[in-house]
């Protein structure tokens, strides 16, 4: 009775070794190499950033996970070398004592655990320290020191441009990183490993099965000096006016390229980080810097002149039960559409609009569409806000969405979408796409370099164009923006003012924006600047348009081929170094003097008759009038020395 049940076992497991061996075989081989032994993937290295003027703005960095094997380690050299390897241990960031360390490796080799871990994410140089560590130095297999690298992305110069340059991680992609993924990656290596216990992998030896391919570098747009202005002087407004968020952006007006995006919000503690591409993603109602659409309109439909006519009345005018008002709060009285625009008149520019697009406001629509501003800019960088400009047969249409429209309300926009218009009209009225990249690098040799891509060859006629940059040059020299008509750059846009969430009761918030372009004469750049939600100021003239300034004068300044127009007159007489000239030289044009010796040219004016003002001490910082204005001795010169 026993021998038959234990009989009958034995032969059920002489079977079942039969049908593993022979019959179920193959199959579990090959599943046991799939679960034991893997070819995993090594990440290839990802490409450089870098800007235009190359500097590196991110770059992976190779870091080491470092795990032990006292297994492979002769017990008479494990032993004998605990002790001096633990102390050494011990002087390693970490905290563990020597003692805690010896207790750890001997456990492990007691517990044959092949894959103790030293440590994670070690830089190239904490690696090299302990590869000199005793029993490490042995190297691979006699030593036990098994290392893993993986690659970090850094950015070598902190926060700058921070959003746009981005982040790729999993299904997660911003900036730069995510929009060009497909040449940063390169490609994956493969490498065999071996599961030794707790889902953990070692590698079965230090050569991979297939080299990965290192991924290819990125040349930006940016400019780092432009990049530093621009921040700096948003950050300063933001953080006198305790606004919420705000945004910069200079774009070169012929081909498209961003050279500075700065994107700054702000903390529960009151600073500000690139929190959001808010001149990408954020779609708002832009205020008065639309009123450059709504009077390109006007112009291209022959309806108006920049001498018409417009009664501003007492800055009030009520239209189907709605009441559009002056900010100055009591008009202009009668003047011109050029008046109007420099002085940003809602009921000016409103009346305009009504007067000829009242009965057919599908015609005044169909102007703004032709432009190409209903459309996306089609930008790389992903989460581009969409623009908006409602129809009269959307539900939302009202009989005040006309003139609400005309001064930039009901209507939508990013901050780049804005820039584009202004843009286009510094660039004789050819609209370019923005872009982000300049070329595609293989070990500092071109792979593929970026053209600029225009989106609307013309948005308006030549006639209308001239129009439109009287206007733009008239805000800044008698309008809204009229500080900057004695600056040492010429300079030309629009202010826009916009109340944000007007619909609720009790609550007032404000946009603040300047839009424009720089020099006037031949522009090199555009400029937008958007402050959102300012604590203690809201118009866009002092808020928005000080930044555009100071970051178009500082631009100005440090770039030779924006200032060199104006050198000629004098420069030709001075050394690299400006220096007062003779008081037997007769001026006819201002000079530039930014850096020169203030008390020299004090002292040159004044023997020349000339009424000088003067401000602090040292170098000039600031000059009026601008270099390139033809002077007389009746003139004031103003100087700002520091």
């Amino acid at each position: 009775m026993v021998f038959i049940p234990l009989g009958l076992l034995a032969f059920a497991i002489f079977g079942k070794l039969i049908s593993i061996q022979f019959i179920e075989g193959p199959a579990l081989r090959e599943r046991a190499d799939r679960e034991v032994v893997r070819e995993m993937s090594i990440e290839a290295e990802r490409g450089n950033i870098y800007s235009a003027d190359g500097k590196l703005l991110a770059t992976s960095m190779p870091v080491y996970d470092l795990h032990f094997d006292p297994i492979s380690v002769d017990e008479e050299l494990f032993y004998e070398e605990l002790d001096a390897l633990s102390n050494a241990l011990a002087r390693f960031p970490g905290g563990r004592s020597a003692a805690a360390w010896r207790n750890f490796l001997a456990s492990g080799r007691n517990q044959k655990n092949r894959y103790l871990l030293l440590g994670t994410k070690l830089s190239y140089n904490q690696l090299q320290k302990l590869k000199s560590y005793p029993i490490f130095k042995e190297g691979r297999y006699k030593g036990g020191l098994v290392i893993e690298q993986e690659n970090h992305r850094k950015m070598p110069l902190g926060k700058i441009a921070e959003r746009t340059i981005g982040r790729e991680r999993n299904n997660y992609a911003t900036g730069l990183e995510g929009a060009f993924a497909n040449y940063l990656r390169g490609k994956d290596g493969k490498r065999l490993k071996q599961k030794i216990g707790n889902n953990n992998w070692k590698p079965l030896n230090d050569l991979n099965e297939i080299e990965p391919v290192n991924g290819y570098d990125l040349v930006s747009t940016i400019d780092t000096r432009m990049q530093d202005i621009a921040h700096h002087a948003l950050l300063e407004m933001l953080e006198r006016q305790e606004a919420d968020h705000g945004c910069a952006v200079v774009m070169e007006v012929k081909t498209g390229a961003i050279k500075a995006i700065a994107n700054l919000g702000r903390t529960d503690q009151g600073t500000y980080f690139e929190k959001r591409n808010y001149a990408v993603w954020e779609s708002t109602e832009p205020g008065s810097t639309f009123k450059l659409a709504s009077v390109l309109a006007l112009f291209e439909d022959g309806f108006a002149d920049t001498n018409t006519p417009v009664d501003t009345e007492n800055g009030l005018y009520e239209y189907y039960g709605s009441k559009i008002k002056d900010s100055n709060g009591k008009g202009y009285g009668e003047t011109s559409l050029k008046v109007a625009f420099e002085k940003s008149s809602n009921v000016g520019i409103a009346k305009t609009v009504i007067a000829h697009y009242e009965q057919n406001p599908q015609r005044f629509i169909d102007r703004l569409y032709s432009i190409g501003l209903d459309r996306n800019l089609g930008l790389p960088i992903k989460g581009e806000g969409k623009p908006r400009i409602p129809k009269p047969e959307d539900p939302d249409w009202s009989g005040i969405s006309l003139p609400w429209i005309s001064f930039g309300y009901q209507v939508s926009f990013t901050p780049l979408q804005i820039l584009s218009l202004y843009n286009a009209v510094a660039n004789e009225g050819q609209m370019v796409k923005p872009r982000f990249l300049e070329s595609v690098q293989e070990h500092g040799r071109d792979v593929e370099v970026m053209d600029t891509e225009i989106l609307n060859p013309a948005i308006c006629s030549p006639e209308t164009l001239k129009k439109l940059q009287t206007l733009l040059e008239g805000v800044v020299q008698n309008g809204t923006a009229r500080k900057g008509a004695y600056s040492v750059c010429s300079m030309a846009g629009k202010t826009g003012t916009c109340q944000l969430n007007y619909w609720k009761e009790g609550t007032k918030e404000y946009q603040a924006s300047f839009a424009g372009y720089f020099p006037t004469e031949e522009p090199l750049y555009s400029c937008i600047v958007v402050v959102n939600k300012p604590q203690f100021d809201y118009y866009g003239s002092n808020v928005a348009f000080p930044v555009f300034k100071e970051i178009a004068e500082r631009i100005y300044q440090n770039t030779p081929q924006v200032a060199e127009p104006y050198q000629g007159q004098l420069l030709a007489l001075l050394d690299q170094e400006p220096k007062a000239p003779s008081s037997t030289t007769s001026l006819t044009k201002m000079p530039d003097l930014i850096g020169a010796n203030g008390d020299a040219w004090i002292s040159f004016f004044e023997n020349a008759g000339y009424k000088v003002k003067v401000k602090g001490l040292g170098k000039v910082a600031w000059q009026y009038p601008a270099p390139g204005t033809a002077i007389n001795p009746e003139q004031l010169i103003e100087l700002k020395l520091q």
